[in-house]
């Protein structure tokens, strides 16, 4: 009887944890009158949705928006964390209060805004079958921008897997990549060239990284890799040892340091 009781008390523990999940958030519905509400949990049955107490509803036709206000995360602490390099964390709290509500990612609202947060860390901390799935949620939704950047960094999964003709594809689908992010759009541009064996385009769509977008921490790490591979594969190994010591120093302990050790041993004779 023991084991029994075992499983019965992981699944009791695994159910509350499941509710717990999602009851960790309050919803502000706007309608198009202008009017607004806050439920403490979406009861949507077929095309209505309820009030807490389900003595009301509303249809879903005249729903503006859906204001997510999650109990652990906002949109602010995403933004501190992705840039303190905190990623590994924050993907763990995107997916404890987020995930349990991407059933209703069709709704309009700010959704999407916490997907775009939960691709970025995803693709950074080398989770690319988590990463596709949001992608896939992010192409499905009305919001052009949200899925303009889901499709770029569908465009870097598929440089990394090595898919060049249908990175170039998916890249060409996005018509103003800059709108999203310029940075970004130059390092993809580079990518894409040095796959083209074109390293001068390579290194001056990094070039335009170092000098404009230097602040960017999401973007020059990767466009300095880039420089070390275009001095790497053009014979020049002292610039490369250069650049890849410049990786150790400015990133320890990440996966730009461990990269510039690589190219650090690759180079040296």
């Amino acid at each position: 009887m023991k084991p029994i009781k075992s499983i019965t008390t992981l699944l009791l523990v695994s159910s509350a944890l499941s509710l717990a999940a999602q009851t960790q958030y309050a919803a502000k519905i706007t309608v198009n009158t202008g009017n607004s509400f806050v439920v403490k949990k979406l009861n949507i049955q077929g095309d209505r949705l309820y009030s807490d107490s389900g003595q009301a509803s509303t249809s879903i036709s005249v729903i503006e928006s859906v204001e997510f206000r999650f109990a652990g995360i906002n949109l602010k602490m995403c933004d501190s964390m992705f840039r303190s390099g905190d990623r590994k964390a924050l993907e763990n709290l995107l997916n404890q209060y987020v995930s349990p509500v991407v059933v209703y990612s069709h709704l309009p609202g700010n959704l999407g805004d916490y997907l775009v947060w939960l691709l970025r860390v995803q693709y950074w901390n080398d989770n690319p079958s988590g990463a596709a799935k949001t992608i896939v949620q992010l192409r499905k939704m009305a919001n052009a921008r949200q899925a303009d950047a889901a499709n770029l960094y569908f465009t870097l999964l598929l440089l990394d897997q090595g898919k060049i003709d249908n990175a170039n594809t998916v890249f060409a689908t996005v018509a103003n990549p800059e709108e999203i992010s310029v940075p970004m759009a130059e390092h993809i541009r580079g990518r894409l060239a040095i796959e083209r064996g074109d390293y001068r385009q390579t290194m001056q769509h990094i070039s335009k990284i170092l000098a404009f977008h230097s602040n960017e921490i999401e973007w020059l790490p990767p466009a300095t890799a880039l420089e070390a591979r275009v001095y790497q594969e053009t014979g020049q190994l002292k610039k490369a040892e250069s650049v890849a010591k410049e990786l150790i120093m400015a990133y320890p302990d990440t996966r730009w340091s461990k990269l510039g050790e690589k190219i650090k041993q690759e180079v040296q004779p």
